[in-house]
């Protein structure tokens, strides 16, 4: 089993920890508790070593649950008993549903690459929030890195009205950078009674493109993930597929969570 997304990071303290991300939407293939078992096992097995101790490293699993009611069950934490009914066997994991955070939240978070989800929290102020948005994405030094982000977060808005309200904010610059046809097909999409196919598609190439961009893969390799993409419908699958290709540092994280959504039923 395979981690979507697992990073070390260092503490305050010195201490390290191993952060273990989950992108989810409102269906799993597999139970959320089992899939992040078996998720948090591994990654203590491939990098935690025995004799554990207060000098370990630190294992801190979070699942972050993308579109309305997504994981509105999960409590993250789990118990097994024996029969005996004592404590047999406990995990826990952090839960995050986008879906109830204030998009006002992500700023307090100090990263303008977070942004690039505010489509996906509760965005109940548009008209202060997204200029804002854009106006930390606009600061962002590196132009290559503010272009995808403005991307991004351009591609996971979630109504063709909120779409709209930011075409109008956006400089002539910005608009020339986003009139590629995959967010075309995502507006005339919007346009044409609600229908997600468009959107769908986008999607897709936004994940092509982004891919490729970031991670230079052969021709062989890019034909592979093409295909696996067609297979995938679900419109929630495919904005958490594009989520993940965000924050991907290596490019197995990606193809493995491409061929795991392509192959769930």
């Amino acid at each position: 089993m395979q981690s979507d997304l697992l990073f070390e990071v260092i503490d305050e303290t010195g201490h390290t920890v191993y952060l273990h991300i989950e992108m989810q939407g409102r269906s799993s293939h597999q139970p959320m508790d089992y899939r992040e078992l078996g998720c948090m096992s591994q990654a203590t097995i491939r990098e935690i070593p025995l004799l554990l101790g207060p000098g370990s490293p630190h294992l801190h699993s979070v699942v972050i649950y993308v579109g309305e009611g997504a994981g509105r069950n999960d409590t993250g934490q789990y118990t097994v008993y024996g029969p005996d009914d004592r404590v047999k066997l406990y995990w826990e994991y952090e839960v995050i549903r986008l879906w109830e955070m204030p998009a006002e939240a992500l700023f307090d978070l100090d990263n303008p690459a977070f942004l690039a989800l505010l489509g996906q929290t509760r965005l109940e102020n548009a008209m202060a929030v997204l200029p804002q948005a854009l106006s930390a994405i606009r600061a962002i030094g590196e132009e290559e890195s503010k272009n995808r982000l403005l991307a991004a977060f351009v591609s996971l808005l979630p109504t063709m009205e909120v779409i709209e309200m930011v075409d109008k904010l956006l400089e002539s610059s910005e608009t020339l950078l986003l009139d590629t046809p995959y967010l075309r097909r995502m507006r005339e999409s919007g346009r044409q009674d609600g229908r997600e196919e468009g959107r769908k598609e986008a999607i897709r190439e936004a994940i092509l493109k982004g891919i490729l961009r970031k991670f230079q893969p052969s021709t062989a390799e890019l034909q592979q993930l093409e295909q696996q993409l067609e297979q995938i419908h679900n419109l929630d699958a495919l904005q958490q597929i594009l989520l993940t290709l965000f924050d991907a540092t290596i490019l197995e994280a990606i193809t493995n969570r491409v061929a795991q959504t392509a192959d769930s039923p």
